[in-house]
């Protein structure tokens, strides 16, 4: 069993109700140059980001505000009129070379991913929509922003010092019984597990028992695992344990997990070498972030913006 995900899209949406008594009501909310914003365009809009983890669309728009959402969704509009006064399209090609290069990435088939974004509450083609609009605003910035972004060695070391402990991973030493969801009885057998453990019996031996992991045959002793490489459901679990402490059941999609976590440890700094590409990465990126919002800054003072909300 595997508990360890690979690098994922994390597909943030926000779905609220576009309807009243059966009826939809298209309440224009902003106006940007020649073109109109409804509330359901806002209500729909699906952001598709490269990042290393999945991350929950209730945890990335807990406490958002339609504004925020307002103007993202506008900024989006006027990359898309750049685009078109530029003559930058996206080809459905390219969409689904991103699609492909996704599941190779990730050892997934196209069922694989669209049942992730079903459990999201994502349509696959609002994902691939938002794909689309990361390729596009991609291609509309490299054409209007001129010139890569230079930093220098010295910027690099500079970066490295004044956050290495960032570099420096953590690690949980944990015991676990895994419930394969191939079980029809899963959830009950979970329950079951973390039954006997409220009344004393030993992990060890319930891990010897119950678990479909081959960890199992150990006590349920999986060794140290970097908490970057958990899936998110364990390592928010996780966030809530104290050495010694153990987990409720958690589901996933692999099944039900019960963690204990037996200690944490901080792992050395990796020397500035060896993550030299990646401290150059984070200071490009911030460059780039840096441009794209001074770029969309001179977008917005000569556009015809009017908000209604």
């Amino acid at each position: 069993m595997r508990i360890i995900l690979l690098a994922f899209i994390a597909a943030l949406v926000t779905l609220l109700p576009c309807s009243s008594g059966g009826e939809i009501v298209e309440k224009i909310v902003a106006i940007v140059n020649d073109d109109i914003v409804t509330l359901s365009d806002v209500q729909r809009v699906v952001r598709v980001e490269k990042q290393g983890r999945f991350t929950s669309v209730d945890e990335y728009f807990r406490g958002l505000e339609l504004k925020d959402k307002l103007n993202f969704f506008i900024d989006n509009m006027l990359i898309q009129q750049q685009a078109k006064k530029l003559k930058v399209d996206v080809s459905d090609k390219e969409v689904e070379a991103v699609v492909e290069s996704i599941k190779k990435q990730n050892l997934i088939s196209e069922q694989d991913l669209k049942e992730q974004l079903a459990r999201e509450k994502v349509s696959y083609k609002a994902f691939l929509e938002g794909l689309r609009m990361n390729l596009l605003r991609g291609k509309v910035l490299s054409r209007t922003i001129s010139g890569e972004a230079l930093v220098t060695d010295a910027e690099l070391q500079a970066y490295y010092q004044a956050n290495i402990d960032q570099f420096r991973s953590e690690e949980y030493r944990l015991q676990q019984v895994f419930i394969s969801a191939r079980r029809q009885d899963a959830a009950a057998r979970g329950q079951n597990v973390y039954n006997q453990l409220g009344k004393g019996v030993p992990f060890e031996q319930l891990a010897r028992e119950f678990s479909d992991d081959p960890s199992g045959a150990q006590g349920g002793d999986i060794g140290y695992v970097k908490k970057e490489d958990l899936i998110p459901e364990l390592r928010q679990a996780l966030g809530l344990l104290v050495p010694g402490t153990y987990s409720h059941p958690i589901q996933t999609s692999y099944g039900v997990h019960i963690v204990k976590l037996l200690e944490v440890r901080k792992t050395e700094a990796p020397p500035f070498e060896s993550v030299k590409d990646e401290v150059n990465g984070r200071l490009l990126q911030k460059e780039s972030e840096k441009r794209y919002k001074e770029y969309i800054a001179k977008l917005r003072a000569s556009a015809y913006i009017e908000v209604k909300i």
